[in-house]
């Protein structure tokens, strides 16, 4: 009978190398015209401060699921990658089990969530990139992510994560660590369009990022042009089904630009 994998601290693994890196990683386009473009370096501290905020105000960690009720934006998957660097399991809509398994639920729009996760703890997340805390409704007893995560460590000292732990559920089913870590996508530069689910989108990205190449996404509202495949230097585009394949059944500034670096990521270190 063969052994089990060994457990490992993937996410540490994943962006170790990139870690001082001010090489982008992640390059979000969103309406308006709006860019923002992350480092290694940069993306790394929103990653570590959102784990050692999940472990330290939730005590996440194995077995912890935490929902994440977002769209495809920079922040969804700043916050999905610290999720897993607890070792907690990241739950998207559609999830097969799909209410009231989550611990933790993290949205944009919290009263709903908290609705729908009567006994998770919320996490109301403001999207835009300068917003300094959440600004809307959301309940009392709600953490802020945009006010409180900038008070957290710039390091996570991760445990090794079993292999076969859950990381990931989306409507299709569950993919383990070693599954979701463990197919990288080399080819460069990839283009994520619009439109694509958190749990691919989370997928796509880890693959590229184990490869060694840069991820752009397209939020709501943000169009492939030929402008921005030139600007972006973008060598190939993910589709769904590519997206997806990690899962186990399931450039130049422009005007309006806000880098995260600069903006509100740097303000986090």
């Amino acid at each position: 009978m063969a052994a089990s994998p060994a457990p490992l601290p993937f996410v540490d693994r994943l962006l170790e190398p990139v870690r001082h890196s001010t090489a982008p990683l992640l390059v979000w386009h969103g309406p308006n015209q709006e860019r923002v473009e992350l480092s290694g370096r940069v993306f790394d501290n929103w990653v570590a401060k959102t784990a050692n905020l999940l472990a330290e105000e939730f005590g996440a960690g194995p077995g912890t699921v935490v929902r994440l009720s977002l769209p495809l934006h920079w922040k969804s998957l700043a916050l999905a990658l610290g999720v897993l660097h607890t070792g907690a399991t990241v739950s998207v809509a559609g999830a097969v089990e799909d209410s009231g398994e989550a611990n933790i639920v993290a949205s944009d729009a919290p009263e709903e969530a908290a609705e729908l996760e009567p006994a998770a703890d919320v996490i109301s997340v403001a999207l835009g990139t300068l917003a300094l805390s959440f600004g809307g409704s959301a309940p009392a007893d709600a953490v802020d992510y945009a006010a409180e995560v900038r008070a957290f460590g710039d390091y996570f000292l991760a445990d090794p994560v079993p292999a076969e732990a859950t990381a990931l559920r989306t409507g299709t089913g569950s993919t383990t660590y070693a599954e979701l870590f463990g197919t990288p996508a080399p080819g460069g530069t990839a283009l994520l369009p619009a439109g694509t689910g958190l749990g691919e989108a989370l997928a796509a990205a880890i693959s590229v990022w184990s490869a060694g190449d840069t991820l752009v996404v397209l939020g709501d509202g943000a169009q492939a042009t030929d402008h921005l495949l030139e600007t972006e230097r973008v060598q190939r585009t993910l589709g769904a089904a590519e997206a997806g394949a990690g899962t186990a059944g399931a450039g130049s500034a422009e005007a309006g630009t806000a880098e995260a670096g600069t903006a509100e990521a740097g303000t986090a270190e």
